[in-house]
């Protein structure tokens, strides 16, 4: 049996064309809900497009480093003698900013409390921040690589401070250890009590500097808590490397044996 439609109000209904309806169906029809998605434009093969720039990378790299071999000496010195230890003698560069909390607080407390609490705290954040949004973006927003910005010279400058005037102090954490430990008080207080307040003082003048001027979300308050330990880490690098001479002092680094520089 034919099917019917209904034609204008009061008219009946009328036989489908069969040929008609098709043509309609297909004039009219939607896209589907689901349905396979073609990735190949947006696709990156490994060969050539990854290969080829990692191996003129390699090559560039290895001739920059040849042509620097043949016209710069290296700083060789003497034969090492261990009845004779060098002055300065240095950790290597990774860890040169241990070395430089070393100069600073009690060795227990610069090489194994602080870096243990730091790796902690870093390896906490995933569980801290689950949030998907923004993930792999620089900052995660704009105001995010703003924070970013203000955290990096907040914490060079405080950085920079520090060392200062506690070398000014002839490294007794200011001078505040210096009295402690005149009036008798226990190492743990000057050495160790004082160092962790100091340090916690620094990182709340962040966080309450950030809070103040940016009303960050979380995720932004652990980037700039992150942008600080990194900017730390590579301002303590530095200055062990490049502003540390003979007894540790600082020096400026056209002053330093050449196999320092």
């Amino acid at each position: 049996m034919a099917e019917l439609v209904q034609q204008q109000p009061g008219q009946g209904y009328a036989p489908i064309d069969e040929a008609k309806r098709q043509r309609l169906l297909e004039l009219v029809r939607g896209r589907a809900m689901a349905r396979p998605t073609d990735l190949s434009e947006d696709e990156v093969m490994v060969w050539p497009s990854l290969v080829v720039v990692e191996a003129v990378s390699a090559t560039v790299f290895l001739l920059g480093l040849t042509l620097l071999s043949i016209f710069v000496n290296a700083p060789l010195t003497a034969r090492a003698n261990p009845n004779q230890t060098p002055n300065p003698s240095k950790a290597p560069w990774y860890f040169l900013n241990l070395q430089e909390l070393l100069l600073h607080m009690n060795p227990g407390l610069a090489g194994v409390i602080i870096p243990t609490i730091a790796l902690g705290a870093i390896a906490a954040i995933p569980y801290i921040d689950r949030s998907p949004l923004g993930v792999g973006i620089l900052g995660t927003s704009a105001k995010g690589r703003k924070i970013i910005a203000f955290t990096t010279v907040y914490t060079v400058i405080v950085q920079i401070v520090y060392i200062l005037l506690d070398e000014a102090s002839g490294r007794r954490q200011f001078g505040i250890g210096a009295v402690l430990q005149d009036a008798g008080a226990p190492e743990i207080v000057y050495a160790q009590a004082v160092p962790s307040l100091i340090i916690l003082a620094a990182i709340a003048g962040l966080v309450v500097s950030v809070q103040a001027i940016f009303r960050p979300t979380r995720r932004e308050m652990i980037i700039a808590l992150f942008t600080g330990f990194v900017v730390t880490y590579v301002v303590l690098t530095i200055v062990g490397t490049s502003f540390r001479g003979e007894n540790q002092d600082l020096t400026m680094p056209w002053n330093l044996p050449l196999e320092h520089h």
